[in-house]
Formats: structure tokens, C-alpha cells, sequence
């Protein structure tokens, strides 16, 4: 017991910064936005003895934030995994022991750097915000994780600037700005600071970031404007995790399934039959819609759903490839665009980013035998990479919408929608399934992970969820109303955009911010490693000299 006192009592500062940067991300606001690190960097720069040190000061940051920001691991190990509770407790320990190691790799690297040039405070610092970034950038995790994302949940202007270096960029300012204020507190090298000072200078640093939200504000401002408008309904039919189970293995619901979606799409039809599209979303129906499979029983019921509507449906559905000879790798998750007329717009999108675990086994391309080890494990094909699908939206007048289709967590990654934006998408559709997380934080999380896409390209983009939250947010920022979550609900939306948008800078550039700090990093070391070498050599000559 002495033992895990002393552990908590030595490591408390990097205790302490893992629990404010796990309560300033969504759900929570962004209350330590301006000191949730330091804790950790003070530790690193005047406590730690050495490297050891560091590195586990940095580990007890992030098994705190990854505690806290991603508890719902649990939950969808038991949900998806069928662990029990006990079992599914362990695969979270698991992954807060592993998901961020970049902050004690970050922690470490920093530590023996300053060592080895023998640095003060302000090439240290420099090197520590540079170094944090770039692992956290190339850290291979499930997808990007950072704090950019909550300027936007908490709706500060500031975000509007993610079209020029994208959230992961934000991300990087974040880290920036509390490395400045840190360097001011503590620029003396002591380690200690006045109260008086530390209040001075965090007044310039909440000055600097209400400067820069009030920027923000008007940076954005062009983007309100509009010269389109997509009508849409969105259908969320609230089907559990048990019934898609059962349906996608063919045990009888999936008749029900498809019934409920189409019951529902007639019902919100009615009431509003001036949309130019229905929306269901991811695997909405478990099924093979390609048009080889459109003459089976519940695929008829669909065809028979857009004979009667007369509206064009975008639904999430299987999709196979006859021509593939692995049996497995010719199932894809796929988005179809359906017209009134029983036929296939110009293309079917097939999900790229598979979800490991989930969609695809690691490894068992190489090693096939993993797939009889764990054949519980799907195994889907992988599709092309960022398409569009062209909806004629009035065919006779030339009146063609370009969507960028992402399907689930594709959505979560800049350089696929880059890839969207570059291919002429106008209007990004993400249809998503997150009824494996339950009523956590991560539906939440995800559901602006994915909206952020919007800012740094500056289209609008649209969400379809099972089980929610299913919305849509402007190329502004304005997020329309919103599902509940686990219910079922159906809303009519109207879309604005613009034809033909111009590319943002971030689609040009800023999507390679991490070029920029690579090249500074790596600069500042060289430059200090040679004119470290030069102080020696100048300091022996001396020596010899007297």
C-alpha cells in the first residue's frame, strides 16, 4: 500500500494532467484548455531524474485521459465482443495501458534532448510542443485523436480557422499556446514563478485567444452564403444491435428490417413530399442491393418503396463482387444511390477505412489461417478510396449534386475528405452505425469528429445513424437539430450549399501542417546540435589556450 501511495504522491503532477485533459474533451468543454499539459511539462522539466521518470510521469497522463475520454471501450467489448463485464473491464485496462503512449514517448525523447544539449527553457519547450504534435499525428491508433475537436463542440469561433490548418491543427495551437504560457511562468529555469506573474501572463494569453476567436468569427463569415439547397429525409430507425446480428447472419428479422425502414420513409413522405432524397443509413438494410440482387423478395420491396415514391434513396447495404473469388473479400459495406426507376446512379461506393476487429482481421491476408482461428472475425473487401456519387437532382436542367461519400469512421480521417473535396464533392454524406456504444460519450465524440470534416473542407455534410445522432451541419458550422439517441425518429432537413465550391487552403496546404513542423523540429535540433559542437570546441581551444 506504502508502495502505490508513494507511486501517486511522486506522479500526482501527471496524474493531475491526465484528468484535465480527459474532462476537456467532448462531452466535457474545454475548461483546461490553456493549462492541461503543464502539470505533466513541469514534472518533465524541473522533477524528473531521469528518462524513466519522464516516461512514466507521461504514461500516468494518458491512462487518466484515455480513463476518462474512452471508457466506453468497455461497453462495446461487451456489446460487439460479447465479453462479460469482468472480461470487457480487462480490454479497457488494456487499451489505457497502450492508446496514447506518444505522450511518455513524447515525455521521454524530451527529457534526454534537453540532457543532451544541456537546453533552457525556451529551446526545450520549443522542442516539447513540436515533438508532442508530430507523434500524435503519426501515432497509430484507431483514428486521429486530439483536443482541436473541442473548440468546435464548445463553439468557439476559433475553429473556423480549420480551413486553413484543419483541426489537427488547432490541435497544434492548443499545444503552442500553453507551451508559451508555460515558458513565461517558468522562463527563469527554477521552477518556480510569482502568483503575480502567472496571472499577468495568463491575462495576455486569454487576450491573444479571444483575438483570435473574434478573428475566427469573421474568417467564417463568408461561408453562410449559399446559391443551393438539398431536400432531404433522414430515416433513423432505431434497429438495436440483437436484430442486425441476427439479420446479417440470416435469422429472420431482416424481413422486419427492411419493412420498418420503408413503413417509416412512407410515413415521413407524407407529410413532406418535396424532398429530393431518403436517406438510410449504414447497413440500414442487411442485404445485397447491386443490381443483380434488386429481383429478391426484399430487395423487390425496396424497388417497389422507389416506384411509389418517386424519390431517390441513399441507403447503407451490402454490396458483392461475383467476380472475386475469396468469399469473404467479395462482401463490402457498401452506399448505394437508388433512383425511382430500379436503376444504379453512375456508381456504388464501397467502404475503404475497415474498422480492424470489426470489418477485417489484421494479418490474415498474409497469414489466412488467422481467419479459422477467429472466424467470428469479418473479413469485408476493401473499396476504391474517396468516390463520388452524382445525384441528378433535376436531370432535365443539367442539375447534377456531387456527394462525397463516407461511410462510418472514414469520416475521421482529413485525407479521405481531402481525397472528396479534390474529386468535385459539393455536399459530404457519412452514414454510420454506432448502436455498438450505447448511450457513452463516444456517440457524441464521433458525431463531431466527423461534422469537423465540414469546416476543413467547407462543404456541408450530412450524417445517417441507426441508432443516433443523426444531423446535418452547415459549411459554416451550424448544426441542425439533432436525433436522441436509441429512438426512433424521422426529420425532414433542408441542406444549403453551394455549386461547385472552391477548395479550401486546407485541401491545397493545410492539410500538410505537419511537413511544416517536421522540417522545424528537425532545423532546430541540427541548428543547436552544430552550435553545440561549436560552443565545445570553442570552450577547449580556450582551455588549451591558457
Amino acid at each position: 500500500m506504502n508502495k502505490i501511495l508513494g507511486f501517486f504522491k511522486k506522479y500526482r503532477l501527471g496524474i493531475l494532467s491526465g484528468l484535465i485533459v480527459g474532462t476537456c474533451y467532448i462531452p466535457f468543454h474545454p475548461w483546461g484548455i490553456f493549462f492541461s499539459y503543464i502539470p505533466l511539462w513541469y514534472w518533465v522539466f524541473f522533477k524528473a531524474q531521469n528518462g524513466r521518470d519522464a516516461f512514466i510521469a507521461g504514461w500516468t497522463t494518458q491512462f487518466v485521459l484515455t480513463l476518462i475520454g474512452f471508457h466506453w471501450i468497455a461497453y462495446t467489448a461487451k456489446a460487439f465482443g460479447g465479453f462479460p463485464w469482468p472480461l470487457a473491464l480487462i480490454v479497457l485496462f488494456l487499451f489505457c495501458l497502450l492508446a496514447h503512449l506518444y505522450i511518455p514517448i513524447s515525455m521521454y525523447l524530451i527529457f534526454q534532448i534537453r540532457k543532451k544539449f544541456d537546453w533552457g527553457i525556451g529551446h526545450g519547450i520549443f522542442s516539447c510542443v513540436a515533438l508532442v504534435f508530430l507523434l500524435e499525428w503519426f501515432w497509430p491508433g484507431i483514428f486521429p485523436w486530439h483536443l482541436g475537436y473541442t473548440v468546435f463542440w464548445s463553439k468557439l469561433p476559433i475553429y473556423q480557422f480549420a480551413d486553413v490548418i484543419g483541426f489537427a491543427g488547432l490541435s497544434f495551437l492548443i499545444f503552442a499556446g500553453q507551451g508559451l504560457i508555460f515558458y513565461f511562468l517558468f522562463r527563469s529555469g527554477e521552477g518556480s514563478f510569482t502568483p503575480k506573474r502567472g496571472l499577468f501572463h495568463l491575462g495576455i494569453a486569454l487576450a491573444i485567444f479571444a483575438l483570435l476567436n473574434i478573428a475566427g468569427y469573421f474568417h467564417g463569415l463568408k461561408w453562410r452564403s449559399t446559391n443551393a439547397e438539398l431536400k432531404i429525409l433522414q430515416v433513423q430507425a432505431n434497429i438495436g444491435n440483437l436484430e442486425r446480428m441476427y439479420a446479417e447472419v440470416g435469422k429472420g428479422f431482416r424481413d422486419e428490417i427492411v419493412k420498418q425502414y420503408i413503413d417509416l420513409s412512407h410515413s415521413g413522405l407524407s407529410d413532406n413530399a418535396d424532398v429530393d432524397m431518403v436517406i438510410w443509413p449504414e447497413v440500414a438494410i442487411p442485404e445485397y442491393l447491386d443490381a443483380n440482387y434488386l429481383n429478391k423478395p426484399n430487395q423487390a420491396h425496396i424497388v417497389d418503396f422507389l416506384n411509389r415514391s418517386q424519390k431517390t434513396l441513399l441507403a447503407g447495404a451490402f454490396s458483392k463482387d461475383e467476380s472475386i473469388a475469396d468469399a469473404d473479400r467479395s462482401v463490402f459495406n457498401a452506399l448505394f444511390l437508388l433512383d425511382p426507376n430500379k436503376r444504379e446512379m453512375p456508381r456504388t461506393y464501397r467502404k475503404t477505412h475497415l474498422l480492424a476487429f470489426g470489418e477485417y482481421l489484421p494479418g490474415s491476408q498474409m497469414f489466412p489461417f488467422l481467419t479459422k482461428l477467429l472466424p467470428f472475425v469479418s473479413n469485408f473487401g476493401r473499396g476504391p478510396g474517396p468516390s463520388i456519387l452524382i445525384f441528378p437532382k433535376d436531370q432535365a436542367k443539367g442539375d447534377f449534386v456531387h456527394l462525397g461519400a463516407q461511410i462510418c469512421y472514414e469520416g475521421l480521417f482529413p485525407e479521405f475528405t481531402v481525397g472528396l473535396a479534390q474529386k468535385g464533392a459539393e455536399i459530404l454524406v457519412n452514414v454510420t452505425n454506432d448502436s455498438w456504444f450505447g448511450s457513452t460519450f463516444e456517440p457524441h465524440q464521433h458525431l463531431y469528429m466527423t461534422l469537423a470534416r465540414a469546416i476543413e473542407v467547407r462543404r456541408p455534410l450530412i450524417r445517417s445513424t441507426n441508432t443516433g445522432i443523426t444531423t446535418f451541419v452547415t459549411a459554416y458550422g451550424d448544426v441542425a437539430e439533432k436525433s436522441p439517441i436509441n429512438t426512433v425518429w424521422v426529420k425532414r432537413q433542408i441542406v444549403p450549399y453551394r455549386d461547385n465550391p472552391e477548395p479550401t487552403l486546407f485541401v491545397q496546404f493545410g492539410h500538410h501542417l505537419w511537413i511544416v513542423i517536421m522540417i522545424a523540429f528537425f532545423a532546430h535540433l541540427l541548428i543547436n546540435g552544430v552550435y553545440d559542437k561549436f560552443r565545445k570546441s570553442r570552450l577547449g581551444f580556450t582551455a588549451q589556450k591558457n
